[in-house]
């Protein structure tokens, strides 16, 4: 059986910001030991006692109980994997102890008694943050900066490293690179040390300068200085770091873009450990007149996606759902959208869909691939596309392979940009990929998958009007143009007659495609007339 370790007095927190060695040399036992003096209950068993400890909350207790069984799991486990899931499991016990802090304070602050002050229940929670930070999540080291500044606003003689940490917190924030790496198998990294360090040359007038760290293994080092780098013409984003630990040697992927190689490491490996760049944001005036003057009947469409680009460094567009009659130009929208801010796009049928292929298949099957996004952005050399899924409402209902409306919805939310593709067997980037889709009726998903609209911008789209005819013309001609190889000398657009033709016989509330059949006929009957002359 198992013992659990002896404890004594965990190390304070303040202690623990100003650099002191946690209790008994590691985070385990340090927050065992904090666990053991606040909550004796634990260690006797007594759970009934546990509750009232707890002040009668089952989630507080059950949270308590968690971190507990894990710290103690942890000390008597010497596996390589151990400290990897300590750090998980400290990560979301510290995610569930802050989201409960904060419900009770609003209770508090709502019944006017809170103090502003945290009892000890909040420095468990910092404590956690602490160590959670040290094993490098990058939510902690965010959260942890406003803990660093609470201590530090009453900082006293001998404690100036917790203003130093601070500042130096401040000027890090959203750079996480800045405070180092704590390196699979290392000890946890001293993320407060690192902005004391920044904070301390900052308050000093001198330029911060990068720790001296140890040198990393050089496929490691290539995926530091790669994310470093910048595109010399604008903004950038690596989709994939490495393909070190894919099986196979990299020798047959000469070239970016290759899709011939033998083995997964030689396919992907010119497209890893390099920053591809991303779509400018171009003159929004002119590609608003632009849309507009193909697409009349969709302006406040038009309006409402580009609204979004302004003051923007790079091409996203926020997930939009387009709803509309059958024919009203949906699909042709969301591409032209794509054109003319300059992305990469794929038109991604959804109809009859009946797995969840379109994130990746696994490599343990013959058929296996990466994810559509993940081959989009290999083929276009790049990091942003814009991906229309076209027919979203008519997707399978088979669920035994995994569903498409189930396995999009992270990668229309923060988390596309730590992407797993079951492939290439490792986390991906695909934050700069955007998504429009096109449906005829929502009413079903709004049933079946209300969280999947909740991430789309839903807007209705019209059939296009008597009116618009004459513009659908010249968009449909352009069309016909691009597809024949042909230009407006060979292929001119449609005369006075033929176009009051069209209009003739267009009845209103019709679509795109039954103006595009007139033009069909039209240009057949010309070609036949040219013909017989």
């Amino acid at each position: 059986m198992r013992r659990n370790a002896p404890f004594g007095r965990a190390t304070d927190v303040r202690a623990l910001l100003l650099g002191e060695a946690p209790y008994g040399g590691s985070p385990q036992r340090d927050v065992y030991a904090a666990l053991a003096g606040r909550y004796p209950e634990l260690v006797t068993g007594e759970h009934d006692q546990l509750l009232l400890a707890c002040g009668g909350s089952r989630e507080w207790a059950a949270v308590v109980t968690s971190v507990w069984r894990s710290v103690s799991d942890r000390l008597g486990r010497q596996s390589k994997y151990a400290d990897g899931w300590l750090a998980i499991r400290l990560h979301t016990a510290w995610r569930e102890m802050a989201r409960l802090l904060d419900q009770r304070r609003n209770i508090e602050q709502e019944l006017e008694l809170y103090d502003g002050e945290d009892d000890d229940l909040g420095a468990l929670r910092d404590r956690l943050c602490f160590h959670s930070s040290a094993f490098g999540n990058e939510d902690a080291i965010s959260a942890l900066q406003s803990v660093v500044w609470h201590y530090a606003r009453s900082y006293g003689p001998g404690e100036e490293r917790l203003l130093h940490a601070g500042v130096g917190a401040s000027m890090s924030a959203g750079q996480t690179w800045r405070v180092g790496t704590c390196l699979p198998g290392g000890p946890p990294y001293d993320v407060v040390g690192a902005w004391a360090e920044i904070g301390a040359d900052a308050l000093r007038g001198l330029t911060p300068k990068p720790k001296a760290a140890k040198p990393l293994p050089s496929h490691v080092q290539a995926i530091v200085e790669a994310r470093k780098a910048v595109v010399e013409d604008g903004p950038s984003l690596m989709v994939l770091a490495s393909t070190e630990h894919l099986p196979g040697t990299a020798k047959n992927g000469d070239k970016p873009g290759s899709s011939s190689s033998s083995t997964p490491r030689a396919e992907w490996a010119p497209f890893a450990g390099r920053r591809w760049p991303l779509a400018r944001v171009g003159d929004l005036a002119v590609a608003r007149a632009e849309l507009v003057a193909e697409f009349p009947y969709a302006e406040g469409i038009v309006d409402a996606v580009l609204r979004d680009l302004a003051g923007r460094p790079h091409v996203y567009v926020r997930p939009v759902l387009l709803v509309g009659p059958p024919g009203s130009g949906k699909t042709r929208l969301a591409r032209r959208i794509a054109e003319v801010l300059g992305l990469g796009c794929q038109v991604y049928g959804a109809a009859g869909a009946a797995d969840a292929s379109f994130l990746s298949t696994s490599r343990q099957w013959s058929t296996g691939r990466a994810s559509i996004p993940l081959q989009l952005l290999k083929r276009l050399l790049a990091a942003s596309a814009l991906i229309v899924l076209d027919e979203l409402d008519k997707v399978g209902s088979g669920t035994q392979n995994g569903s498409l409306l189930d396995g999009i919805l992270p990668l229309l939310t923060d988390d596309a940009r730590r992407h797993f593709d079951a492939y290439v067997e490792c986390p991906v980037d695909l934050s700069g990929v955007s998504y429009i889709a096109t449906a005829n009726d929502v009413s079903g998903l709004r049933k079946t998958h209300p969280a999947l609209l909740d991430r789309f911008r839903v807007y209705s789209m019209s059939a296009p009007r008597r009116e618009d005819v004459p513009v659908l013309l010249r968009g449909v001609m352009a069309e016909i143009r691009t597809e024949r190889g042909q230009d407006a000398l060979w292929l001119p657009d449609l005369d006075g007659e033929e176009a009051e033709l069209v209009e003739a016989h267009f009845t209103e509330g019709g679509s795109v495609r039954l103006v595009r059949r007139l033009v069909e006929t039209v240009l057949a009957s010309r070609e036949h007339l040219a013909a017989r002359n």
